[in-house]
């Protein structure tokens, strides 16, 4: 799924297809910004912008996600407007609300293409409705659940490219091969708790250094683990599943620790990150290392 193609490489690779933008108004941008719907629309015109109608949002369209049409098949992508949202997509990365959601490039004509994206909300989850373009929200879709049934719910978009959280061009195409899209209790897990696990990607961020390829998943992961401790603040929670992505050994491996958990997660008046640093010199040594 990562690439060591360019955005423009990718896209005027489908040149036989139409090539969309996903932008998202949940996210607010700056008046003044290029990338800003009243912008593109001052430049481009208002007949390359297409509204998604997500179903539980569809009450109000102004917060709808917005397709641009980039280019018409048989032509080449704006390669300037391709650079200016890539470089915008990278900055936002670890951003809660993401404007740029993806490049897309599909056989499908844009009316026909903005229907497509709003039903596929609907498909996602079961009597649910989720805004599955979301980048975190794809990113652990793919992840959790695997591309080749995600590829077969998105079976008429032929490639889908966005920036990953750790910073990393992903490509998800499309097929009308393999099993049938089911969403897994895993993943389903993920997107419930979406926000908490951006959360903990952005405080991991935090700790120094780049994200790995599968920070997304490992944040899942390390989130669905700390969560079994049951303690009743969030904080708590976000603070263990940190050190089960930082730290060299599993605490909860150690009694002391252990039992410390089991404490806190009894008695809502207390908080393990505040008795955490009480525990001995040496066995803190032994748990962050040097």
């Amino acid at each position: 799924m990562p690439t060591a193609m360019s955005l423009s490489e990718l896209l005027n690779a489908k040149c036989d297809e139409y090539r969309y933008l996903l932008l998202d108004p949940l996210k607010s941008v700056p008046s003044w910004n290029a990338l800003h719907l009243n912008r593109l629309n001052d430049v481009f015109g208002n007949d390359v912008l297409y509204r998604v109608l997500r179903p539980d949002l569809a009450y109000a369209p102004q917060y709808c996600p917005m397709v641009m049409l980039l280019a018409l098949p048989g032509i080449l992508c704006n390669e300037e407007l391709l650079l200016k949202s890539e470089d915008y997509s990278r900055d936002e990365k670890l951003y809660e609300k993401r404007y740029i959601c993806g490049w897309i490039s599909s056989p499908l004509a844009p009316e026909a293409f903005a229907a497509e994206l709003a039903g596929l909300c609907k498909q996602v989850q079961r009597e649910n409705i989720v805004p599955f373009y979301e980048p975190l929200r794809l990113e652990l879709l793919t992840a959790l659940n695997g591309k080749n049934e995600f590829s077969r719910l998105i079976s008429n978009i032929s490639q889908w490219c966005w920036i990953s959280c750790s910073g990393r061009m992903q490509v998800l195409s499309g097929t009308t091969e393999g099993d049938e899209w089911r969403m897994k209790w895993g993943t389903e897990c993920a997107q419930n708790n979406v926000r908490d696990i951006w959360r903990l990607l952005s405080a991991w961020h935090k700790t120094g250094g780049s994200l790995p390829a599968d920070a997304a998943k490992q944040a899942a992961d390390a989130w669905a683990k700390s969560e079994l401790a049951r303690l009743p603040h969030k904080a708590d929670t976000v603070c263990l599943a940190l050190s089960y992505l930082t730290l060299p050994d599993n605490i909860t491996a150690h009694p002391e620790v252990l039992a410390m958990l089991e404490q806190v997660a009894s008695h809502s008046d207390l908080y393990f990150t505040r008795l955490f640093p009480t525990l001995s010199d040496a066995l803190l040594q032994t748990l962050i290392g040097p």
